[in-house]
């Protein structure tokens, strides 16, 4: 039913029926004969936002004259800044996507007002959660989304949400009412300064193409990460090679037991996502949990071994 713990199901079922019955004219809004201008919401993480990426290109490609907007979280814009599908870029961290770093103190009344003055043809929210759909709604556009997590009153058209579905495939199933031809190669475009600072790097600490790999050990959430006795065991299974060490500054600490290896470069907080992306391109391979760097590699076409522990490989694996 829902794509939640089955804890939060009778709350999120009463939620619906009072939703449905304050909101029950959203379904009678049709679809509009012309969509010049459009806005994807996606304020999740760097893997969401990379499996995004072929919804951008098809629909561009499928409505070439229609204005694409993204709404993204500031860590995940440099990702579709080079995007050449991607006419705007807006950012808000929401707050109920934020881990790692402290909260925002982001105006959502000014987000919503700024959405408006848009007057977008057409919204479509990625994610299902119910805030994300209340914001959709609330910028008075034709909504377009899931109703997993509840909330799905708020839309004009829910699409069935089908969690065995790789979110590539399930992401496309958004826009089939408004393209021909779908497209599902993940893409990053990266600019002259990202491939110019991962040369730099790779040189200052002799790296050639597809002469080391990476092993990205941490991703985020505990459940997810590579133990050290995970990550030394693929050290030391690839003692020819040099292994590069990578990862996020706040992973500074946590990877620094991994410096005493002979054939390790540690890396971590060292690369923003664009120069990463360039230096996956030069790696021979990735080994990683289920978290953004896996993406990445999948994305520039570099061969990776993914650890699904909590995650299923069906929906975020290729």
């Amino acid at each position: 039913m829902y794509n939640t713990k089955k804890t939060y199901w009778p709350f999120i079922l009463l939620f619906d029926l009072i939703g449905n019955v304050i909101f029950f004219w959203t379904k009678l809004r049709g679809k509009p004969e012309t969509v010049n201008k459009v806005l994807f919401i996606r304020l999740e993480h760097i893997g969401d936002m990379i499996m995004a990426t072929p919804v951008f290109e098809t629909f561009k490609k499928s409505n070439p004259k229609c204005e694409i907007h993204v709404l993204c979280k500031k860590l995940t814009m440099p990702l579709i800044k080079n995007n050449p599908f991607v006419d705007k870029i807006m950012t808000y961290d929401a707050p109920w996507f934020i881990r790692r770093s402290p909260r925002s103190n982001e105006s959502l009344s000014k987000l919503i007002k700024d959405l408006r003055k848009e007057k977008y043809d057409v919204v479509f929210e990625m994610h299902g959660d119910p805030r994300n759909n209340c914001l959709a709604f609330k910028t008075g556009a034709y909504s377009v989304g899931y109703a997993c997590r509840g909330g799905g009153f708020f839309l004009n058209k829910i699409v069935k949400y089908d969690n065995k579905l790789n979110m590539v495939k399930q992401n496309l199933r958004l826009i089939k009412n408004f393209c021909n031809e779908f497209i599902y190669k993940t893409r990053i475009y990266t600019n002259g300064s990202s491939v110019n600072s991962a040369l730099r790097l790779m040189k200052k600490y002799r790296l050639s193409h597809k002469g080391f790999i990476i092993v990205n050990p941490k991703s985020g959430r505990i459940e997810k990460d590579l133990t050290n006795e995970e990550t030394a065991e693929f050290i030391n299974k690839n003692k020819s090679v040099v292994v590069v060490i990578t990862g996020s500054k706040e992973e500074i600490e946590k990877n620094s037991v991994f410096d005493n290896f002979p054939n390790v470069i540690n890396l971590t907080g060292k690369t923003d996502l664009l120069n990463l992306a360039e230096l996956v391109k030069h790696a021979k391979k990735v080994i990683a949990p289920d978290t953004g760097i896996i993406h990445i590699a999948r994305a520039v076409n570099t061969p990776f071994d993914a650890l699904y522990k909590t995650t299923d490989r069906r929906r975020w694996g290729y």
